[in-house]
């Protein structure tokens, strides 16, 4: 009997000890001290040093405007062949490769705009007369006229594989080369925004934060998280005048917030779905845009390791500027407000560990 007694005094015991360290452990993810430490944590835990290879795609550093292609359009299967062999390059460690292929990318686009011309010249059914020419003294231009034919063959023909091909294999581009080399900058140049040193940032990067319902119910919103950090950026925009860049699938619905504010965002990248995506797509984005190797980066203080983290390994160089949460912490004592920031905080280290043991996973490689 007294074994019995004494073994529930000390199971009494373990429990009341139990009871204590969960009101303990309660009071310290309520309090700001939490939240604080987990943050110090995830500072500390992450890698954002640059990717060699990777800032190989950004280090042109000349943002363009131009992004308004038409899907199924010559123009925007060309760029998606040329974002793919990016992309591979990426993948197999071939930095030398984004030279040339930046080279073959703008000479493609060079026959392209050629060929539309043509084709308008046919449907307009101009009577132009073209001189004999001796086939001798032109093999270069036979050359390069027989390229741009092989493109017109067969509509059916899949124009992503010819793009890509015409990307990556030499002959192709020893046939052209000669012929528009000399003058391609002239024919090629676009309104670049600008072309600073690759320290300076070239554009303010703003993740969203989730979306919500109006006040009727029926529109949808950019939720408090996305609206604190809009606000931010509206700061910095009028303070530095960069490019903008919204990313993720709030983004049509920050521009609308933005335009409150008379401020329109250059670039939308509206496909990704979680911190992985944002990061890979809005690199890409940028990449095909001319290149940013150092932007603005604009999310909260729990958010931002991470994501800085996803963009030096997508090679771009990020300067923090942290948006606010709804509510701040206290300054000592324990609150409820102070959960949302513990929340968070949680939230943002268990990803990071799952991205350390995992890998990025559920994340598409293009968009």
């Amino acid at each position: 009997m007294a074994k019995k007694a004494h073994a529930i005094v000390r199971l009494l015991r373990w429990l009341i000890a139990l009871i204590f360290l969960a009101a303990v452990l309660t009071v310290f993810v309520y309090s700001p001290f939490y939240a604080k430490s987990i943050l110090w944590l995830l500072n500390h835990a992450v890698d954002v040093q640059v990717d060699p290879i990777a800032a190989q795609s950004q280090k042109t550093g000349r943002l363009s405007l131009e992004s308004n292609l038409e899907p199924g359009s010559p123009e925007w299967v060309a760029r998606r062949a040329y974002l793919y062999e990016v992309n591979q390059s990426l993948q197999d460690g071939h930095a030398q490769n984004f030279v040339e292929l930046q080279q073959r990318y703008e000479l493609l686009q060079q026959i392209i705009a050629e060929q539309k011309l043509e084709e308008a010249a046919q449907e307009l059914k101009l009577d132009v007369q073209v001189p004999d020419v001796d086939q001798d003294e032109n093999d270069e231009t036979s050359s390069s006229i027989d390229f741009m034919q092989q493109f017109q063959q067969d509509e059916n023909e899949p124009l992503f594989q010819q793009y890509r091909e015409f990307l990556t294999k030499n002959e192709n581009l020893a046939h052209i080369s000669n012929l528009h080399n000399q003058n391609l900058n002239e024919k090629l140049e676009s309104p670049y925004v600008m072309q600073r040193p690759a320290y300076q940032p070239h554009a303010i990067v703003i993740l969203g934060g989730g979306l919500t319902t109006g006040k009727d119910k029926h529109d949808i919103v950019p939720n408090i998280y996305t609206v604190k950090r809009l606000e931010q950026a509206v700061q910095i925009y009028n303070s530095h005048h960069l490019p903008i860049l919204l990313s993720g699938v709030e983004a049509p619905y920050m521009q609308k917030w933005l335009d409150q504010h008379h401020i329109q965002a250059q670039f939308l990248e509206n496909r990704s779905m979680n911190t992985c995506e944002n990061t890979r797509f809005s690199s890409l984005l940028l990449q095909k845009q001319g290149g940013a190797p150092t932007v603005f980066l604009i999310t909260d203080a729990y958010h931002m390791p991470r994501s800085r983290e996803l963009f030096a390994k997508n090679g771009i160089r990020t300067i923090p500027i942290i948006s606010p949460l709804p509510n701040a912490l206290t300054p000592w004592q324990p609150s409820r407000q102070n959960w949302m920031h513990s929340r968070r905080a949680n939230y943002e280290l268990l990803a990071l560990i799952y991205n350390k043991l995992l890998g990025e996973r559920n994340c598409r490689e293009i968009p």
